[in-house]
Order: C-alpha cells, then sequence, then structure tokens
C-alpha cells in the first residue's frame, strides 16, 4: 500500500501519523470524560498524555522481548509496537498513580474505553498502509494483493499474493466496539462496565484475528503468538478485576451520560 507520504522535502510515514490523529482525538475525549471524577482539566491532559506515553513505551519493549525470543528460534521480529503490551504495562501504571491520586482506577478506566476503541480503528488503518501484521493467504474475494517493494523490504510482506486484510478486520472490530461503548455508556452501569467491555470483547477478537495472520515476526510461544497469550492474560486480569467483590467503600451504579 503506502508506507510513506511523500511531500516533496519530506516524507511522513503513514502509520506514525495515524498513530498521531488517535492520540490527538483519543486523549481529548478522554479527558472530557473524566470530568465526572472531579479531575482538574489541566490535571487530565498531563495525565493521560503521560499514560499514552507509557503505552507507547510498553509497546515498544513489548517487541524488544518479542525480538529477543524470535531470535532464538531463527526468524526476524521488527515492527512499530505491540498494543497489548502497552495496554498492559498503562494499565500497571495507572493502577500506581489513581492510588496515589486517590481516582477511581475502574471509572477512569471507563472514561478511556471508548477512546481506545477509536485508536484501534485508525491505527490498524495505519498498519494496512505501512503493509504490516498482514494475513495470510486466502482466494476470498476482499482479498488484498500488496505490490510494494518497499512495502516487502520494511515489512516482509509477500507481493502479489491475495492476502487477508487482517488489518482491516481489526480496524472493524475497534468500530463495532467504539460504537458499542458509547451505547453501554447511555445505560446505568456497574463502575467498569466499560473498559471491561472493551478489554474482554477485544481480548477475544484479537485472539481470533491472529488465526488469519500471516506475519510470523510476531512472535510465538509454543502454540500461541505472543499477542494471544497477551490477551489471554488481559482478560483475565481483567475479569479478576471487575468481577471481584465490590467493596463498601466503592463505588455502585453509576447513571447513564
Amino acid at each position: 500500500m503506502y508506507p510513506f507520504i511523500d511531500l516533496g522535502l519530506f516524507r511522513l510515514p503513514t502509520y506514525g501519523l495515524l498513530l498521531c490523529v488517535a492520540i490527538l482525538l483519543g486523549v481529548p475525549m478522554a479527558v472530557k470524560r473524566t470530568q465526572d471524577l472531579g479531575m482538574d482539566r489541566e490535571f487530565a491532559y498531563a495525565y493521560l498524555s503521560l499514560t499514552v506515553v507509557v503505552a507507547l513505551l510498553g509497546a515498544k519493549l513489548t517487541d524488544w522481548v518479542i525480538a529477543r525470543g524470535a531470535l532464538s528460534l531463527n526468524t526476524v521480529a521488527f515492527g512499530g509496537g505491540t498494543f497489548l503490551g502497552g495496554f498492559l504495562l498503562a494499565v500497571f501504571a495507572c493502577h500506581l498513580a489513581t492510588s496515589r491520586a486517590k481516582i477511581p482506577l475502574l471509572r477512569l478506566g471507563d472514561a478511556c474505553a471508548p477512546s481506545l476503541a477509536l485508536g484501534v480503528a485508525i491505527v490498524r488503518i495505519g498498519c494496512f498502509a505501512a503493509s504490516c501484521d498482514y494475513g495470510k493467504p486466502t482466494d476470498l474475494p476482499w482479498a488484498v494483493v500488496f505490490t510494494r517493494p518497499e512495502a516487502a523490504r520494511l515489512t516482509l510482506v509477500p507481493l502479489g499474493v491475495p492476502l487477508h486484510p487482517s488489518q482491516l478486520y481489526e480496524s472493524a472490530l475497534g468500530v463495532v466496539l467504539f460504537v458499542s461503548l458509547l451505547l453501554l455508556e447511555r445505560k446505568p452501569r456497574r463502575p467498569g462496565s466499560l473498559i471491561f467491555a472493551f478489554a474482554a470483547l477485544y481480548s477475544v477478537g484479537r485472539f481470533v484475528l491472529e488465526l488469519l495472520r500471516g506475519d510470523m515476526d510476531r512472535g510465538f510461544w509454543g502454540p500461541f503468538s505472543t499477542s494471544q497469550w497477551l490477551s489471554l492474560l488481559v482478560l483475565v486480569a481483567f475479569s479478576a478485576l471487575y468481577l471481584r467483590p465490590v467493596g463498601p467503600r466503592e463505588p455502585g451504579m453509576m447513571s447513564a451520560k
């Protein structure tokens, strides 16, 4: 597809550009929702922007770990970052920070959930443009064919072969999650319902979509890819967090917006 956008004197990486778009749209959306928590607007911007930085570092760190494992398996590993790894590290950082700031972690997660889904929808289009995270060969009528040698050099995508548009599948998953979360947000709900719905549904969807991926550089540990293991970890962790008994000092049902 189009890994770079040529602007004469310089070139913009399409993936990086759409990642910036996702951040610029997602952070203000989350900040607006944090106002119900009584967070100062400037503090919320600083807090959530720092969370984004932690998530990006976590995504790159996960890629580094994958690369170390992949080298031992005689495979190639590189990429722009692993979303689930960054997500988990950001959640851990939020847990530490909210404990000190006396902010309800689950309610903060609810404020961020729609932004996360929107981010998945936008960033995976960037993956499609960059030709990374490509799918397995298929003869389905909506298969895509990559033809740019530059894309093959950067991502090892096979050229001239009909492939599952796995990036667009995940982008569509993000759109479905985004719309579903906006609808769920309108109903009375237990704190943590939105972030749990995102984490659970995304994890299940990502686990299934990994079966259609054809890029071997994402790393495998036993029968599953790294992202499949991370999907299981996210599902178990958020299920334990959400389904634990609510203490007497914790907030009860949240009203609809």
